[in-house]
């Protein structure tokens, strides 16, 4: 089978009109999945009654869950959900007029908060707990510890994983298509429509994937080095 080369430019051409998509979709749900995850963690961390056992099961239940089934479950709820609501309330809007992005994000926010929340919480176990006695010896209150003696330590320690989650999100991004969101892959896909080159196209988008992925890889690189020479320093 031949290779049509000028059309898997032509769909890489295509297919990057949509990096901006794909990259809010990995961003914006890691943003908003570490806030949340950062949170459940110090809930299960320090233990607080009833909140603790319902935020385990949750992560318990979403880890388990294919990110498809996440993205169509969402969709499906939130398109009656939404419809239902305006029905009742009389609002002058419906599910048809939102823009599908924000379901896919919801999703991939759900999807990367179970897996944050648990690598937040291994990074709050590999803080010393003499610092947390020190901590409260010298009159800190527990939101003062959060503030100035874990946040500071959880992020660092973290990083690594949390630049795989956001390489992770990328590419299940190349799912979105399944609540009618075009992405990269979608795009390329688009074009080979027309004359069924899905190998082109399948080259094409991951001639985008791969750099993108290979970046944020060398980004996290660079800063566990950057981390390293600090804490050597600072030891020193």
């Amino acid at each position: 089978m031949d290779f049509d080369f000028p059309f898997m430019f032509k769909a890489l051409a295509a297919a990057l009109q949509y990096l901006p998509t794909t990259l809010l979709l990995g961003f914006l749900p890691l943003i908003l999945g570490s806030v949340i995850g950062l949170v459940i963690a110090l809930v299960r961390f320090y233990k607080i009654p009833v909140l603790s056992t319902f935020f385990k099961w949750f992560v318990t239940i979403f880890k388990a869950i294919p990110v498809i089934l996440i993205l169509l479950v969402t969709y499906i709820i939130s398109s009656d959900m939404l419809d239902q609501m305006a029905k009742s309330w009389s609002w002058d809007i419906s599910f048809k007029n939102i823009d599908r992005r924000w379901v896919a994000i919801f999703a991939l926010t759900l999807y990367a908060t179970s897996g944050l929340s648990e690598i937040f919480r291994g990074a709050l176990s590999a803080i010393p707990k003499g610092q947390f006695d020190a901590a409260y010896s010298i009159g800190l209150s527990r939101a003062q510890v959060i503030r100035r003696v874990v946040i500071p330590q959880v992020f660092p320690i973290a990083f690594p994983m949390i630049n795989s989650t956001l390489i992770s999100l990328i590419k299940a991004s190349s799912l979105v298509s399944m609540v009618s969101v075009v992405d990269i892959l979608n795009g390329a896909l688009i074009e080979a429509n027309v004359n069924y080159r899905f190998l082109e196209a399948y080259v094409a988008a991951s001639l985008i994937y791969w750099p993108v992925c290979a970046a944020l890889e060398g980004l996290s690189s660079g800063y566990e080095r950057y981390f390293s020479r600090s804490k050597r320093r600072s030891f020193a």
